[in-house]
């Protein structure tokens, strides 16, 4: 199982890799049919992607981020530790833009592939969903389906307001997954005993 694990994380991690090279140059046709569709949609759209935006964001992860660090701290709690490990390092993945260097849709100063938007919501998504399996299993169908809401909403809304191509948000989904697994199998998260912190509490 460890091995189908990291198999699976370095394959997604590698397919990101793939595709970030392939789109940096031209967009693909379903960027382009993606952005043009986008420009039909009109305000009312461009209004609720923006909400979207605002509140599934890079912010949203630091705060996250911050909680699970201080929180770890002040209980001395190891999961938490490495909770907060496992969502720095699957955030971590959105540096991999200044390598690819792919132009935005629209004129701004920051790389398009990965997104940030959908990266940073991704790792919170992907370390929720570990954390929820050792501290409340009973819910972890509910939080997975929250976490891919929550990723597919952000994602959508990205290229609703034309911030990026539909190809930088997958490109963001399968880093941090496969980050996400290879991390988390080292770090004892995946995939033994997740019900057993879980039955304590």
């Amino acid at each position: 199982m460890a091995v189908l694990t990291a198999l699976v994380g370095v394959l997604l991690a590698a397919a990101s890799v793939v595709l970030g090279l392939l789109v940096r140059g031209e967009e693909p046709g379903v960027d382009r049919g993606l952005h043009d569709a986008a420009l039909r949609l009109g305000p009312g759209f461009e209004h609720a992607g923006a909400v979207v935006s605002f509140v599934l964001s890079p912010g949203l992860a630091t705060i996250v981020l911050v909680s699970l660090a201080l929180r770890a701290w002040l209980a001395r709690d190891v999961l938490l530790v490495k909770g907060a490990v496992l969502l720095g390092l699957c955030w971590s993945t959105v540096l991999a833009r200044h390598g690819y260097q792919r132009v935005r849709p629209v004129d701004f100063p920051k790389w398009s592939y990965p997104s940030g938007h959908v990266t940073a919501v991704t790792a919170v998504a992907f370390t929720g969903v570990v954390l929820c399996g050792w501290l409340a299993r009973r819910h972890l169908g509910r939080a997975v389906a929250l976490a891919v809401a929550a990723v597919a909403l952000t994602a959508a809304s990205r290229v609703v307001l034309r911030m990026h191509w539909f190809t930088d948000t997958v490109g963001s989904v399968l880093a941090v997954t496969g980050v996400g697994l290879v991390a988390s199998l080292a770090l004892g998260l995946l995939p033994p005993g997740v019900g057993s912190r879980g039955e304590q509490h």
